[in-house]
């Protein structure tokens, strides 16, 4: 299952994953993204991930598409899921994004948040 919410005032969207996604589910998600990039240019991500089961093999090829397709229109990935978890699109897109990505445990989604909502270019605190 996804869920997505966006933050237009931010330029940012976060993507929450449990269970096992379809192919439908993710394309879905993949479409109001790419609206969302048409609408803001660079935007900030949050993905939180739950309990992820995986996803069928058709939305995996698409994953990797779009990731790839959209390399740069990334300014900030916040990825929030248990650290022993290897999520495998991390360690196949990881090498070749541009933008700014740290990874969180579970217990500090508001800290994610935080970090990707803080402005481009400003000291940290």
């Amino acid at each position: 299952m996804l869920s997505y919410t966006e933050h237009d005032n931010a330029q940012a969207v976060e993507i929450v994953l449990k269970g096992r996604v379809s192919t439908e589910e993710f394309d879905g998600i993949a479409g109001k993204l790419e609206a969302f990039m048409a609408r803001h240019g660079k935007i900030r991500v949050l993905e939180v991930i739950e309990d992820f089961e995986g996803m069928d093999a058709i939305a995996f090829w698409h994953d990797v598409k779009f990731s790839l397709r959209h390399l740069h229109d990334f300014s900030r990935l916040a990825i929030v899921t248990n650290p022993d978890v290897h999520h495998l699109w991390s360690s196949l897109v990881a090498p070749f994004i541009t933008c700014e990505v740290e990874h969180f445990p579970p217990d500090e989604v508001d800290a994610a948040r935080d970090w990707l909502m803080w402005p481009e270019g400003a000291a940290d605190a």
